[in-house]
């Protein structure tokens, strides 16, 4: 069987760091990290080159992760050398494959508040006809729910009222409410409430 096509098993990989970088310029990597997900992988390789000898459980046990884990990023690590973590951060392809630049989100929703605070626009559908005309394509439903989301837009509906309310009834009982309600002697001394 060939080498490069030979899977070793958890308990037959080698736990050992290339020596890329020295001891100190680990750690100063690692103290210079602003994200977690960064200072986490930096931390398992300066912590396996720091501990020579310990087995991956035990790195994977004192650092809260999997042992997979750090087989993976030694690993990584080892194959590409001390640059390995630049380029690798997650998303930032929501310009390449969206409708319109949050720029250009940005002006269409200011113009598009001056008509809806007239009254002019009520509905999320008016917003995306008027999109649609002016992109020249259509639009799903989600984008514009994401656009508004991503603009801090919410949805603003009247509260709920009964058709047959009284508001006069209403405003009469809010006056006449009692704010506190005292229990009778009777229920303090036996501890129930009369029946009505």
């Amino acid at each position: 069987m060939r080498p490069e096509t030979f899977k070793y098993s958890n308990s037959m990989r080698v736990l050992k760091v290339e020596p890329h970088l020295s001891e100190r310029a680990l750690k100063s990597i690692v103290n210079s990290q602003k994200s977690v997900r960064d200072f986490r992988d930096w931390q398992i390789i300066y912590s396996v080159q720091a501990n020579p000898g310990k087995k991956a459980s035990e790195i994977a046990e004192i650092l809260c992760i999997t042992k997979d884990k750090v087989y993976k990023t030694v690993e990584k690590y080892n194959r590409l050398g001390s640059s390995w973590k630049r380029g690798g951060h997650w998303g930032g392809r929501r310009e390449s494959r969206c409708i319109m630049p949050r720029e250009r989100e940005r002006v269409f929703l200011q113009g598009v508040e001056g008509d809806a605070l007239a009254g002019q626009i009520i509905t999320y559908q008016q917003i995306k006809t008027k999109l649609e005309i002016q992109m020249d394509r259509k639009v799903s439903d989600d984008y514009i729910w994401d656009m508004f989301r991503r603009h801090g837009w919410t949805k603003k509906v009247p509260r709920p009222a009964h058709p047959k309310a009284d508001e006069a009834a209403r405003e009469e009982y809010k006056k006449n409410f009692r704010k506190i309600w005292q229990p009778n002697s009777w229920s303090l001394k036996t501890g129930k409430i009369p029946d009505r």
